[in-house]
């Protein structure tokens, strides 16, 4: 039986190749198709190239590529839905050894240079991609001419350079290459006072590109707070070289001698491992780009206005804490707190912890406050902090923190930090952590501690879970608000707000009959609101909220007989 098969796929795959010889091309596309056919196997000898001459002469007079070229894109555009092409993948279906392929591979490097391919080194293996914009090309039977980015003023220059650090992210440059790319860049915008400025220092090309990437984190971030893990940013292997980082802590490096950079100042004290653009650099040499509050370093934050109003019932100790905490974190009430605090020589910043049973309102508590008080929210998701590479999970959190300092420097009202589902950075910190976990979860949390007594924001953690909650975290919350399960009252007022038709009676005895909580309670409105949707009938049935009660946690919920 398996013979048979293996024979009939022989013959399909003949029958194919049979028509690709007869075949007339009449489009790239078409011509790639037969290419690809033909080259199963081939060897790519000169056999192949007798066999495909015509396809292979239409498609590269049309793309005006040499013939071994031609061929390499058609098997490249075969695979254009994989973001990561091998050598050895093409050396496969072409049936020889990968070496074969690397002894053609200048003609790859040609289609490279040419942008036809992009080539991404990430973890060290070569791999390709084909861009949108060649196979766009390609399906009007053009040439595909790159069209670099225009940078003819020190606003487009940066701009560029933030799109060769997005490719250098991917691992689709190198670090020469965004070097020369860079060169290039600022050659063409030899004019301003960015350019003048800096070639009257006659700075080496590794401080230049080290000059050029702190200053895009101004322009881009308003970031002044550069550390180590940003600057391995444009390097290989995300390594900083040792003569790089020696020269910058011990201020050696051209850029401190001629106060285009200086030290990050905390507390009076200097950091040798952070640092930022000098007065005179923003002033002198990014005079012309006119820089206000960069609103791009608060383009990832969760907007106030985004949020949709809506009606939270808490419990009466719950409701008070909340009223109190709305007053003082408004715009006025803040920054009267925050200097009498300051006065007496206490902390500004306000941390708070929302802990509680799941959908009992903790996060859409965030999101009011945020949407009354006029306050965007830097969310933060735990779980994209933490990597599987030594250091990297610590660098992410400071990077946070600095980020969410910069924003506040920059901006006239303080966003709101947010650590949602904390619970996995609030625990209880190993002793004597021997494993390599561990010791990151504790360097994690100790550089939270840190990072809580010098904020000078609002940070407001939200958990499930408080049982293992590390006593040094306990103290630094200054407001603890727990969020227990709505009482009775309070989920017969959810079930009114969220079925306003639904009468007085019936909310009570739907509270009365069951311990759901505000979250639950909202999934069951949806789903009735979905059935009304589909059957047409917007009558609200008791019976089957019951039913939809019943069946809304996985473990039955807890139904209430008697008084």
């Amino acid at each position: 039986m398996k013979e048979l098969f293996n024979k009939g796929m022989e013959e399909i795959s003949n029958n194919q190749k049979d028509k690709a010889l007869k075949s007339k091309p009449k489009s790239v596309l078409e011509a790639f198709e037969y290419i690809v056919e033909l080259a199963e196997n081939s060897n790519l000898s000169d056999e192949f190239f007798n066999l495909a001459g015509k396809h292979i002469r239409y498609a590269a007079r049309k793309i005006m590529l040499t013939p071994m070229q031609t061929v390499l894109l058609a098997l490249f555009v075969d695979r254009s839905e994989d973001r990561s092409i091998r050598l050895s993948e093409i050396a496969n279906y072409v049936g020889c050894r990968t070496t074969r392929i690397l002894r053609i591979s200048k003609e790859i490097d040609v289609l490279e240079d040419k942008h036809y391919l992009i080539a991404c080194r990430c973890q060290k293996v070569l791999g390709y991609r084909v861009p949108s914009e060649v196979l766009a090309a390609i399906k009007e039977d053009k040439p595909y001419v790159y069209e670099g980015a225009v940078v003819d003023s020190l606003q487009s220059f940066f701009d560029h350079f933030d799109e060769q650090m997005s490719s250098k992210k991917d691992s689709e440059l190198t670090h020469d290459k965004l070097l020369n790319i860079t060169l290039d860049a600022l050659e063409s915008i030899k004019d301003t006072v960015f350019a003048k400025t800096l070639t009257r220092y006659h700075l080496g090309d590794e401080d230049l590109l080290l000059f050029i990437f702190m200053a895009h984190l101004f322009v881009e971030d308003c970031d002044d707070n550069i550390g180590f893990h940003d600057i391995e940013d444009i390097y290989d292997n995300d390594k900083v070289p040792y003569l790089c980082k020696c020269m910058l802590r011990t201020r050696s490096c051209n850029l401190f001698s001629h106060n285009l950079i200086e030290n990050v100042n905390e507390d009076g004290m200097a950091r040798s491992d952070t640092f930022k653009l000098t007065d005179f650099a923003k002033n002198e040499l990014l005079g012309e780009l006119n820089l206000t509050t960069n609103a791009s370093s608060r383009r990832d934050l969760l907007k106030h206005e985004s949020f949709a109003e809506k009606k939270l019932i808490y419990n009466q100790k719950e409701d008070e804490m909340i009223s109190q905490l709305l007053s003082i974190i408004s715009e006025d009430r803040f920054k009267e707190v925050q200097h009498r605090l300051e006065n007496a020589g206490m902390r500004k910043g306000f941390c708070c912890l929302f802990y509680g049973a799941p959908g009992t309102g903790k996060t859409e508590t965030v999101y009011q406050l945020a949407r009354l008080t006029g306050r965007d929210i830097m969310r933060v998701d735990v779980d994209k902090i933490k990597s599987c590479w030594v250091g990297e999970s610590e660098k992410n959190i400071k990077s946070i923190f600095d980020r969410y300092r910069n924003i506040c420097r920059s901006s006239p009202l303080a966003p709101i930090l947010l650590f949602n589902e904390a619970d996995a950075v609030l625990g209880v910190r190993m002793e004597c952590a021997a494993k390599a976990v561990d010791k990151m979860e504790n360097s994690i949390q100790n550089i939270i501690l840190q990072e809580m007594e010098s904020l000078e924001g609002i940070m407001i953690a939200t958990t499930n879970l408080t049982s293992n909650l590390d006593k040094a975290f306990e103290r630094r919350f200054l407001y603890k608000v727990r969020y227990e399960k709505p009482t009775t009252p309070a989920r017969a007022q959810i079930w009114k707000a969220m079925l306003p038709a639904l009468s007085d009676s019936d909310a009570q005895q739907l509270a009365a009959e069951t311990d759901l909580s505000g979250g639950e309670i909202e999934n069951i409105v949806r789903k009735h609101s979905v059935a009304a949707i589909l059957s047409g009938n917007e009558t609200i049935d008791l019976a089957t909220l019951r039913k939809l009660c019943k069946t809304e946690r996985l473990t039955p919920v807890r139904t209430r007989i008697g008084f």
